[in-house]
């Protein structure tokens, strides 16, 4: 028996579409906390992994040409992520290694949420947790970006 297509209004679609949502905006929401945008991530990432070509274009989750790899690479390396000692081989520097196994677990347990076999109303619960998770991270980023460095570092 051939099943019949889910409808775009149908329930579980709208939830799916909540869940993946609010799941994009957790991520974004994640990566501009740490300073980055999803391009920036998956340059970094790249090249934590040794698969980054200078000049060339990266072929990831975003085809990234190469002259926007070498724009990115430069405010990578301007923000203290990386580090051109080797002009062909860029690497993540060793003051922001830390930073960026931080972002690639909260990246990580992002990505295990959104593989896992949950029910609709599974996935509900996890859209509405996503959300509060997003909200939680505005208003950190927004304390955050109001207070000066001297005041972080005290």
């Amino acid at each position: 028996m051939q099943t019949k297509p889910l409808e775009p209004n149908e329930p579980v679609v709208l939830a799916l579409v909540d869940a993946v949502t609010a799941w994009q905006g957790a991520l974004e929401q994640t990566l501009s906390a740490s300073g980055l945008n999803y391009a920036k991530w998956l340059l970094l990432r790249a090249i934590r992994q040794n698969a980054f070509v200078r000049h060339e274009p990266l072929a990831s989750a975003l085809l990234i040409d190469g002259a926007c790899a070498e724009r990115l690479l430069g405010e990578l390396q301007r923000d203290g992520w990386v580090e051109c000692s080797d002009p062909a081989m860029p690497r993540i520097s060793a003051a922001a290694e830390s930073r960026v196994e931080r972002v690639w677990q909260a990246v990580k347990a992002l990505h295990s949420v959104s593989v896992s076999p949950f029910n609709s109303q599974e996935r509900v619960a996890l859209g509405t947790l996503l959300q509060r998770m997003k909200l939680t991270l505005s208003d950190h980023s927004a304390r955050r970006s109001r207070t000066t460095p001297q005041t972080l570092c005290a």
